[in-house]
């Protein structure tokens, strides 16, 4: 069904914009303001109790959060009480965070020592109940601070039977603002041997240790100690989240040595995937047990490790964590996230009065149709393939087919035609269309040539010229077609304008990059190099004319690292590989090749390829983004999709 597309253009998508949602938990006592903008008492040691430090009962999730404040139909707004730390200064910068407290839905404050002050926030008594809609981050990691009024808990380590699963997060605060360069000191994901296959990771030596595990023993960050092993044994400990984040940065697969120790954002990651948990008691046989864990899920398990690490391993990455995992706790929204405005230029210098009734019938994707499912039904999705939490989506790429006899049903009919060879292109789908983008710089002639094979092309909404010249603007007579012509002013000369999220995209397409040509990836000296085609076998189709959903546009522009897209800047190159690591990175699903019948070429060779060195450049944008990731994301396929009959997409080309 593919097939019947045009598949000569960048499809690019816009669909269901959603909703994130959540809950607070607090309960109630007396508090007292240590100095860094909180009030508490703290337990010096995790794991003591006393009767006066209990918290009491948890209380129905709407007694935690004033609502008034806080409306479900509204997005979320936040105010962070100023202080001199990479979390807060983070979360401060969140695009949900407001400087004006009247404003605000939460209230987010951070102690760091537990001792008690004299004065407490404005805000901390609303409608007179002590922490109502407030959240408390405790960035002393030795210190372990027990409820006082109705607010949540943010800290790494909690007193016995002090962990409140429902209102409370475990996991440490205390980090640093996110490094650009780690990736260059962290190990990959390969080889699958290493030194030791497993160690127990201790804070002190253990007088006997009668299993004779090896022991690593850390006295603070034990990253180094850790690259050469494979499983990393953590038992319980005030320091446990220090050498989680230690495990993971080394790849190396954490196994919790507890079935109670509270994991980050556990109601959200899959933690399952990433690491083992076995109860203390089972310490001595564990090793034999990991011995029999197949290469491919060891694999597997490191990679998921990498995506979790991304969620907690700096500033910048904890405070999106947080405030999706807040947001969906409380069931109220965040900001959708922000299309690129379109700047649009005219060839007249005007813009000119458009008959709609000389199109044809045009076809816009839903928008905001999974606003509520996002953070239900799609959001273990999302968070366990490392997409970007910082805005609820206005567009989702993996919404699932209908039932296959949902095309005979009122109510789910409407809008299918699911016989072969029909309009209905995606069977139990709703009709659909895809949007055409070209990115053009003195390609005037080459870009008109495209419009007018692109005329009566079925399913053809619009065609957005993505414009990147800065110096002049289009003149002269241009083509027109059955859809609109739309020329986007780039707000600079750069490759990656064409993977902008732009508000003109009004369609949307699935969840893999289909097109063609398509490329491979191979190997010199054990590092990924640039293939430029294999009989049957192929990992990457290049973007020239390739299919792909709107949110992976997002993801480009605003969840790749930042060094990826410095790399594409610097050597106008790779972009497209850039893309291909994403989507199979998020998706784990190769691209979908599909058999070229037509040119699409538009009578130019002077393109980037016939640059000198555009291969080598290649080679070395696999092996550094290779790098980055951690792993070569890149998987290989021989599917293709073939034309029926050998046809063609476009009738008369």
């Amino acid at each position: 069904m593919l097939s019947s597309k045009c598949l000569t253009v960048l499809l690019c998508i816009s669909a269901a914009a959603t909703t994130v949602i959540f809950h607070l938990w607090f309960s109630q006592a007396q508090c007292a303001d240590d100095g860094s903008g909180y009030f508490y008492r703290a337990n010096r040691e995790a794991g003591t109790s006393s009767e006066s430090s209990k918290h009491k009962e948890s209380s129905p999730q709407e007694d935690m959060i004033q609502y008034s404040l806080c409306s479900p139909l509204k997005p979320l707004r936040f105010y962070v009480n100023s202080i001199a730390h990479p979390l807060a200064e983070a979360l401060a910068n969140h695009p949900a965070a407001t400087k004006d407290e009247k404003e605000a839905c939460l209230f987010i404050a951070f102690t760091t020592t537990g001792e008690p002050y004299s004065t407490r926030p404005d805000s901390w008594s609303l409608a007179g109940e002590p922490g109502l809609n407030h959240v408390v981050i405790n960035l002393n990691n030795d210190v372990s601070i027990v409820p006082e009024g109705r607010e949540m808990i943010v800290q790494a380590a909690y007193e016995s039977g002090g962990f409140r699963p429902d209102r409370d997060f475990s996991l440490s605060p205390d980090v640093n603002v996110f490094d650009r360069e780690a990736w260059r000191q962290r190990p990959s994901i390969m080889p699958l041997k290493r030194e030791k296959p497993f160690s127990l990771v201790v804070d002190i030596p253990s007088s006997s240790n009668a299993s004779l595990i090896p022991e690593v023993h850390c006295v603070g960050d034990c990253f180094t100690s850790l690259v050469s092993t494979s499983f990393c044994l953590i038992p319980p400990s005030p320091t446990f989240h220090i050498r989680l984040l230690a495990s993971l940065r080394a790849k190396c697969i954490p196994v919790v040595l507890s079935t109670t120790q509270p994991l980050p954002f556990q109601d959200q990651l899959d933690w399952r995937t990433a690491s083992f948990r076995f109860p203390q008691s089972m310490a001595d046989f564990v090793p034999e047990m990991l011995e029999e864990v197949v290469k491919e899920d060891v694999m597997e398990m490191r990679r998921k490790g990498k995506v979790f690490l991304d969620r907690i391993d700096d500033a910048q990455a904890l405070s999106k964590s947080l405030v999706a995992a807040l947001s969906e706790r409380i069931h109220v929204s965040l900001p959708v996230y922000p299309e690129v405005p379109g700047n649009l230029i005219y060839p007249s210098g005007e813009e000119p009065e458009v008959n709609e009734t000389l199109y044809a019938p045009r076809i816009h994707s839903r928008t905001g149709a999974q606003k509520l499912t996002t953070h239900n039904l799609y959001s273990r999705t999302r968070w366990n393939s490392g997409r970007d939490l910082t805005y609820t989506p206005n567009t989702i790429f993996d919404v699932p087919l209908m039932p296959g006899d949902a095309a005979v049903y009122e109510g789910t009919r409407e809008g299918l035609l699911a016989a072969p060879g029909t309009k209905g292109l995606g069977l139990t789908r709703d009709q659909e269309q895809f949007t055409v983008m070209i990115l053009t710089y003195n390609r005037d002639s080459g870009v008109k040539k495209i419009i007018e094979k692109l005329r009566f092309c079925p399913y053809l909404n619009k065609i957005i010229v993505v414009w990147n010249n800065l110096e002049r603007r289009p003149n002269g007579t241009w083509p027109e077609i059955h859809v609109p012509v739309e020329f986007v002013l780039a707000e600079r000369n750069t490759l990656l304008s064409r993977f902008l999220p732009y508000d003109r995209i009004e369609t949307e397409n699935r969840d893999r990059i289909v097109g063609y040509p398509d490329r491979y990836h191979r190997f010199k000296n054990k590092k990924p190099a640039y293939g430029l085609g294999a009989p049957c076998t192929y990992s990457l189709v290049l973007t020239g004319f390739a299919m792909m959903h709107k949110e992976f546009l997002y993801e480009f522009s605003y969840n790749q690292h930042p060094s990826i897209l410095e790399h594409i800047d610097k050597h106008r190159n790779c972009e497209d590989i850039a893309m291909n690591f994403l989507v199979a990175h998020l998706t784990r699903r190769p691209p979908l090749k599909v058999v070229k019948k037509l040119s699409m070429s538009n009578g130019s060779k002077a393109g980037l390829s016939a640059r000198g060195g555009h291969y080598v450049k290649r080679d070395e944008c696999m092996a550094i983004f290779a790098e980055i990731y951690g792993y070569n994301p890149l998987l290989y396929s021989q599917e293709v999709a073939v034309p029926k009959n050998m046809g063609r997409c476009v009738p008369g080309l």
